[in-house]
Order: C-alpha cells, then sequence, then structure tokens
C-alpha cells in the first residue's frame, strides 16, 4: 500500500518534473527540481525517485539532496501534501494530516503547569511570539501557548525519553489538559526548518485528547475544529488534532456540539466522515462558495475577522437533510 500510493502522487506530480522517465519499475530519474540540476548541459538528468524496502526516495547526485518521499512532496508540490499524508498513513497513524511522531507512555504523566515560559511573557522580536503574531494568534490567548527551546529535553522533564528527537529543536508546544486541567498530550510545532512539523506526545492511551476541554462551558454551544490554533479564534471551542471530529461525540451530547471541518471539498476522508457525521445527525458547517481558505486560521489571515468568521459558521450550520443537500452541493469527489 505505501508503494502504491507513493507512485500515484510521484505520477501526479511528473508533469512537473523535467524530463521525467521510468528508468525501470520503481526507478524514475529527472532533472532535479531543488537545485535546478547542471546548468552546463539541460539534458542532464540527476534526480532519482527509487524503492527502498516498501517506500520511496528522493536521491539527487548533483546537488546530494536526500529525502523520503514525503519530505521531497513538500518541496516540489506542498498542495498535495495533507491529501497525502491521509492516504499514505491512514493504515499506520490516525493522525496523518499534522505529520507527527506519536509518542504514548504507558502510564499517565501529570502536570498542572509547565516549566516553560508562555507566548505572551515573550517579547515581540522572539522566533515564538513572531510565528504566532504573524498567523494573528489573538494576543489574549497566548497565554494558552508555549515555548520549548530544547523540545527534546523539555519532554524528558516530563519522564518521557525518546531516541528520535533532536537537540536544541525549538517548538512551539500547545498542551491537552482534560477537565481537571492534568496534561493528557501536548503537540511540539517546529519553529524552525525540521521536516517533522508537528510531534505529538500522549501520555496514555485511556486519555481523550481535546485541545481546550478544560476551559469551555458545557452548557453553551461547543464548537469542535481540526487544529488547536483554529480554535483560538472562535469562544467555546476545541480541537481534535486530527479530522476525527465526531469522536467528540463520545464525550458531549451531540446536540450541544457543531462540527466545523477544514474546507476541503476535494480531500476523499474528509468527504468521507462529513458525510457520516450528517447521517448520524450531527450539526455540521457546509462552508459556502466564497470561501476559498483551507481553515480558519487561513481566512483570518485573508483578512477576516473573528467575528466575521463566527458569524459565516453560524449561518453555514446545518443538520439533518438541510445539511446533505448543502454538502452535495459542497463536496468535490
Amino acid at each position: 500500500m505505501s508503494v502504491f500510493v507513493d507512485r500515484k502522487y510521484l505520477l501526479l506530480i511528473s508533469p512537473k518534473l523535467k524530463l521525467f522517465t521510468e528508468r525501470k519499475t520503481d526507478l524514475y530519474n529527472f532533472r532535479c527540481p531543488i537545485c535546478g540540476d547542471s546548468q552546463k548541459d539541460k539534458n542532464k538528468c540527476r534526480g532519482y525517485i527509487f524503492k527502498r524496502k516498501n517506500n520511496y526516495f528522493y536521491r539527487c547526485h548533483n546537488c546530494g539532496a536526500s529525502h523520503n518521499f514525503y519530505n521531497f512532496l513538500e518541496r516540489v508540490q506542498p498542495s498535495l501534501l495533507r491529501e497525502y499524508s491521509i492516504e499514505r498513513f491512514r493504515d499506520e497513524n490516525p493522525e496523518p494530516e499534522k505529520q507527527s511522531i506519536d509518542f504514548t507512555e504507558s502510564k499517565p504523566v501529570f502536570k498542572k503547569s509547565l516549566k516553560l515560559k508562555t507566548i505572551a511573557e515573550l517579547p515581540d522580536s522572539h522566533l515564538a511570539r513572531k510565528y504566532c503574531l504573524d498567523r494573528k494568534i489573538p494576543e489574549e490567548t497566548l497565554h494558552n501557548l508555549y515555548y520549548a527551546p530544547d523540545f527534546k529535553k523539555f519532554i524528558e522533564d516530563l519522564g518521557i525519553e525518546k531516541d528520535k528527537l533532536v537537540e536544541n529543536d525549538k517548538r512551539l508546544v500547545i498542551p491537552f489538559f482534560d477537565k481537571e486541567k492534568n496534561l493528557v498530550a501536548l503537540q511540539g510545532r517546529t519553529l524552525t526548518n525540521s521536516s517533522m512539523r508537528y510531534i505529538t506526545v500522549k501520555m496514555s492511551d485511556e486519555n481523550s485528547k481535546f485541545f481546550g476541554i478544560d476551559k469551555i462551558d458545557e452548557n453553551e454551544k461547543i464548537y469542535v475544529v481540526e487544529g488547536p490554533i483554529d480554535s483560538l479564534f472562535l469562544d467555546n471551542a476545541i480541537a481534535t488534532a486530527d479530522s476525527n471530529l465526531v469522536r467528540a461525540g463520545e464525550v458531549f451530547d451531540k446536540s450541544k456540539i457543531v462540527l466545523v471541518f477544514d474546507n476541503e471539498p476535494r480531500n476523499k476522508e474528509i468527504v468521507k466522515i462529513l458525510d457520516k457525521a450528517i447521517e448520524d445527525h450531527y450539526n455540521v458547517v457546509i462552508w459556502p462558495e466564497m470561501i476559498d481558505a483551507k481553515d480558519i486560521n487561513d481566512m483570518v489571515l485573508e483578512g477576516f475577522t473573528a467575528d466575521e468568521v463566527k458569524d459565516i459558521i453560524i449561518k453555514n450550520t446545518f443538520v439533518n437533510l438541510r445539511a446533505k443537500m448543502e454538502f452535495i452541493n459542497w463536496k468535490k469527489v
């Protein structure tokens, strides 16, 4: 399955790869899209995609670039990355869109406070705060986010030791607390050029992982989104950190929640889950045609205010037959 998906997406991007040819089964050659290949000979092709075990890898014999297929796709066609991740890691990782390493401890580790500075405590010139401000994350929420100058050391201090992490890895830390404000999981979002954009650490499989669940009013309407950062733009919102928003229905009365999926009408996995959610009588948001942005943060970056986003969500929340009709018009697969 892994090679099949890699091959599928390689062929999808092949028109962008100059002088692309299939040398033999699972060996492809083309001009390196990273360095531009030889400048003296425009017909020389030193970039290769090849199979190793059950995966595709890229290697350029001109610039020395070496990537797994995921990282290669991220460099060449990042717009396909999310869809590829969902297909490629569907059976291996239930949270493919976050490009994450997912660590789980056998015993819960509870911490009511993190020994890190919050983003709110950092100066505007700081790398982590600048990242948040560039994404227009509301300043009043920055106390919910933290900065780890060395993510590996940080999680080791929590009692978690993993040899896959690198030292001095600067990350934005997004903590997940339970209703009693015990730490049950966290995400580290890279602030550098790390190929692993998100690293997710769960303290126990027994814990339900929802960002923001410790701050919501369960007597009010609860908005369920995919990304923790998206949730910061809405009042009374939680995030699942994956596309399986319906699992919120295992914790809350479904009549009290509104599922706000990312605006990806061509994403087969999201379309499938959203369709099932409608059949199960969830309140769902079907984004109007006027919205091109993929998610709430992108809408804000395009110029929408948080209040405007909330108004669009309220006006485009549907259930049952009306939801089905709007869904049919929205989906593109």
